[in-house]
Formats: C-alpha cells, structure tokens, sequence
C-alpha cells in the first residue's frame, strides 16, 4: 500500500480530537486499513494452493486405500476378484490360527526390536543433547545420522555379509580360537532379525529422543544435582517425563517401519524368515489371492492405529520442556562418552567392512582378505543392466523430488500463513503417508490400478514416490517459512509489490535453504526406496529392485563394490551439506557480531 494512500487513508494532516466525530472518522479509517491489508495480502492465502498436494494424497492414497477395503469384503476365485460382499475372508484370518498367530508373534518380534531400538538410542541422544556443546553437537548428529542416508538394502548387505556360519562374526570368533564352530546365535534367523532392525532404525529413534532432550533446560538438573538428588532420580523425575514424546515417537516411527519391512526378514531371517509384512506380500504375488490380502492388508494397518491409540491414552500429555536454551551440563560423563563411542563403532563397523571386502581380490564376498583390487568397481562400470537400472533410478528421483517440491512448497506457502480448521486438515491430509508403512501405501496402489484396468510402469512409481516424498518436502519448507520475519515481506507489498513478487523476492530466498534440503532428502529417499517400488513397478527396474534381485540369488563381490561407491556418494553430499550448514551459521554469527559493534561503541560513548 503506497504512502499517498496511507495518509489519506489515516488522515495524517489532520489532527482530529480524541473523541467525537473526529475520532470515530479515525477508527472507520484504521479499519479500512486492516481490510485493504487482508485483501492485499490474500494472495498468498488463497486456499487453492495446498489443493495439488491435497488431491495428490487423496487420489494417489485414499481412494486406492478405500478401494483395498473394498476388496476385503470380496472374495478372490481363480486368481480374479468376484464382486460379491462377503466377510469370508475376515472369518478365515480368524479361524485358521496360522495367520493371526503369525500377526501376534511379527507384532512381538517388532515390538521387542522397537524396544531395543529405543533403550539403546536413550543414552547416545541424551549425551548428544545434554552433555555435547551446542557448538560441536552438529558434529555427533552427523556421525549418528549418516547410516540411514545410506541405502537400505547397502545396511541389510552389511549384515548380510555379518550373519551366518560363514559370515565374518563366526569366522572371527573361530579364526581367533575363541570357539570351535559358529554359534547358532549370529546365524541366520530371528535373533538377526532383530540385530538388523535395530541398526537399520537407530538413527531414527536417535533423532526423535534427541529433538525431545535438547528442550530440557539444563538448569533444571543442575538444580536437582545441587539439591542431591542421584543421577537415577534425575532421569525418572526430570528428564523421562519431558521426552517420554520423542521416545514413544521414535518407538513408533521404528515400529511402523520394521513392520511393513518384508525384505528384512526375508534376506536375513533364513527359513524362520517369514513374518506377518511378507505373508501380506505373498497374497498379491504367487497366491493371487488379492482379496484376502487386502484383508490382511486392512487388519496390519488397523493394528498400528490401535498401537498409536493404545499409547497415546498411555503416556497420556506430555510436559512441557521449555524453549531450546542452547546450554547443556558441564558434569562430566564418562559412562555415557564410552557408550557413544562404542555405539558408533557399531553403526560404521558393517559399512566399513563392506568397503573393505569390495577392494578384496577374492571372488568369495568375506575373509580372508586376498589382495588389494579395483577390478569390481570397473566391473560395475561395465555391466549394462545396473545402469539402466540407475538412470531409471535417476529418473524417477528427479521427477519425484521436483514434484514434491512444487506442490510441497505452495502448500507450505498457504499453511504457514493461516490458522484454524483448513491449517489442520490440509496439513493433516498432506502429512499422512508419512505415517503409514509404504507398504500399505503400495497395496493400495496396486489395487486401485487393478480396479481400474491400468496397467503399471514407469508413471506409477513415480506417482507412489511422490505421494511418499510430498509430507517431508512440505513440512521441511514449512518449517523454514514459520521461522521467517515476515515484516520484510509485509514491507514490499506495502510499497506496491504483489504477494508473488514480494514472496519470491524477499521469502524465498531466505527459504532457499529449507527447499533445497526438501528437494535433497526427497531424491535421497527416492532412490534409496524399495519397499513401495517393488509393488508399483511394471517392467522397469530401478537400482534398489536390481540390488535386491542380485541379493536373493548370491551376494557377489561387485555388489560389495556398488555399496562402496553409494557409501561414498552418500557420505559427500551429507558432508557438503554440512559444511554448507556450519558455513552459513558461521557467517551469520559473524553479521551478528559486525551488526552488534556499532551499538557497543555507541553505548560506551
């Protein structure tokens, strides 16, 4: 709004009384004000902007999802879906034992790895958040989060090559004389199940403790230790019930996750293997028995919501911890350092020996190791089949991320900007697929293609990757933008730029950071994901399905090699990414500064 009309709007030039016409004149004119304010800034509140993220999720996610219900009420003959209700197919679930036993022990086998997951991340995230300067804890988040940028299907490898009678654990342990013959215990089966659940969701659980400990103020176990209370009172008294959100959110997050993992169980867990994700799985494949696995499929997803459910009357409210303070507890800790330190050694020790064994000039995967070669990496480079599978790998990478970020980045742009009912529903629509397992995401879309008559291929991946992709692109985008001082952008509208213009300008810029890293953590997802691109894909073969594939028949030594150069890729682009961060915080601490001298020198004078 320009200044002409500002004053005349105000009446500036005049200087009417307090009361009386004059200042009821001058109330009318301030609300004019407001409203020509709502009006000029309604552009980018406009309800239709988080509307192509809206419709992504509800076409490419709730109706293939009422569709999969639909379908459990259907009974399937030979191999086709007859269109005739019925609850046959929840009456077999419940009278043949064989499958909601198998429902019971998955449940208990994930719940006892979520638990695991969750007891040993507690202490490293505590150290992290209370006990690391703020200045070097970017550092050990780093070091803690880099595994789970890694591939998924790299990590299972890594332990593929762990387990078993001729993995390196048993070789180790006989090649040192500390046993005779391998131990049944690091073979293949459910204990090494729930070894490699717990390595491949530590990260996740790690950060989700840590956000939640890193708002305790460290004054207030200070406080406690002064008055003399032990260590043990402190935790159950202060620090459990101000982060008891960011632990059951980390035993979710990893429960839902190991859940719907059917690829796990089947490359590590050997005859015992089997669980409750890969019966689902089994319906839609060799079974052809699609109706009763969208039964399936329907109890798994209603399970977890009886989880959530179950826990949140549980835990019940949550306490609040406060701002973040920036302080931690100067009380050394050395329990909790060689606790870090030999939790990291766990997460890096797979990789690291994975790399090793890809420069191994042995065509045997493990020990001993034979010479030094680079012959598997020229192998990798020379092998057609893995790099169509990569460019399609790239392909939909590309194609999901860009995506995601247009319509992740115009729904943040309304959300952020507005409150109440349509803030929640839009922003709880959006969110949703990151809170279910992709799995059931992938059923889901294969049944509504089926019901269709629509053949899948390329676009169908591309669609479940997007669909997958667009929660963590806007909540990231969003995040960045409720963290802007929006009086800049208030100002150029004021002096005649329209909203787009004043939000391109002046907002994203300053949100660039948040976009990019959306963008990043959206093609990283992308094509590392497995699980969902197994169920929607037609003919193409994307990298993780061509890893996977390579997996099931023999873990060769140019596999070792592909994993070594994701490793690396992965460890790069992490590392820029933050060198880039730490770069930009130091130049702002620096403008801080620059910008704080003036004013001291003014102040002492």
């Amino acid at each position: 709004m320009g200044a002409p009309v500002v004053r005349l709007l105000t009446g500036e030039d005049a200087s009417p009384a307090r009361g009386g016409p004059g200042g009821l004149l001058r109330s009318q004119r301030l609300s004019a004000i407001r409203l020509l304010a709502r009006l000029h800034h309604r552009g980018l509140e406009n309800p239709l902007l988080p509307l192509p993220a809206v419709l992504a999720v509800a076409v490419g996610f709730f109706l293939p999802l009422g569709v999969l219900v639909m379908y459990s009420f259907w009974p399937t003959e030979n191999g086709r879906i007859v269109h005739q209700w019925t609850i046959e197919n929840y009456a077999r679930f419940f009278t043949e034992q064989a499958y909601w036993r198998m429902l019971l022990r998955s449940f208990w086998l994930v719940a006892l790895a979520s638990a695991f997951t969750v007891l040993m991340s507690f202490p490293f995230a505590y150290f992290v958040a209370a006990k690391v300067r703020p200045s070097q804890r970017l550092i050990w988040i780093l070091f803690a989060i880099i595994p789970f940028w890694t591939s998924y299907l790299i990590r299972v490898l890594a332990w593929l090559n762990m387990f078993g009678d001729e993995g390196l654990i048993n070789k180790a342990l006989t090649g040192i004389g500390l046993v005779h013959e391998p131990i049944g215990v690091f073979g293949f089966g459910r204990t090494a199940i729930v070894i490699t659940f717990v390595y491949l969701l530590f990260p996740l659980s790690f950060l989700a403790t840590y956000i939640a400990i890193e708002r305790i103020n460290p004054a207030m176990l200070d406080a406690a230790a002064d008055l003399g209370a032990r260590p043990w009172t402190r935790l159950v008294t202060i620090t459990l019930p101000t982060a008891r959100s960011g632990i059951v959110a980390g035993f979710v997050f990893a429960f839902i996750a190991m859940m719907g993992d059917y690829a796990t169980p089947q490359l590590i867990g050997g005859t015992n293997g089997t669980l409750y994700a890969n019966l689902i799985t089994n319906q839609f494949g060799y079974s052809l028995q699609w109706g009763f696995g969208a039964t399936l499929a329907v109890l798994f997803l209603l399970t977890i919501l009886l989880l959530v459910i179950v826990l949140r009357l549980i835990v019940g409210g949550v306490e609040a911890a406060g701002e973040y303070t920036g302080g931690f507890t100067r009380r050394p800790a050395p329990f909790l350092f060689g606790y870090s330190i030999l939790y990291l050694i766990f997460l890096y020790t797979p990789p690291g020996l994975l790399v090793l064994l890809a420069f191994n000039d042995s065509e045997e995967t493990g020990l001993p190791f034979v010479g030094f070669t680079t012959r598997w990496f020229t192998e990798v480079f020379h092998n057609p089949v893995l790099i169509d599978a990569l460019w399609t790998s790239l392909q939909v990478a590309i194609a999901a991320a860009l995506i995601s970020a247009v319509f992740g980045t115009l729904a943040a742009v309304q959300i952020a900007r507005v409150k109440g009912r349509m803030r929640s529903f839009n922003l709880g629509m959006i969110s949703v697929p990151l809170f279910l397992p992709p799995l059931v995401l992938g059923l889901a879309i294969i049944v509504g293609l089926n019901a269709l008559g629509i053949q899948r291929g390329l676009w169908t991946i591309i669609a479940g990757h997007t669909i997958l992709t667009l929660p963590v692109v806007t909540l990231l985008v969003l995040v960045r933008l409720e963290g802007l001082d929006r009086n800049q952008e208030n100002a150029a509208m004021d002096l005649g730029a329209r909203p787009w213009r004043a939000f391109l300008t002046v907002s994203v810029p300053q949100a660039l950071p948040g976009i990019l890293a959306g963008v990043m953590i959206a093609f990283a997802i992308s094509m590392d994901e497995f699980i969902l691109t197994f169920l929607v894909t037609g003919s193409q073969q994307t990298l993780p399905l061509y890893i996977f594939g390579s997996l099931r028949i023999r873990v060769t030594p140019d596999l070792n090699a592909i994993s070594a150069l994701m490793l690396g890729a992965s460890f790069l682009l992490l590392t820029l990414g933050a060198l880039i961060a730490i770069g930009r915080e130091r130049l702002r601490g620096r403008e801080r500064v620059a910008r704080m001298m003036p004013l001291k020198a003014e102040a002492a004078s």
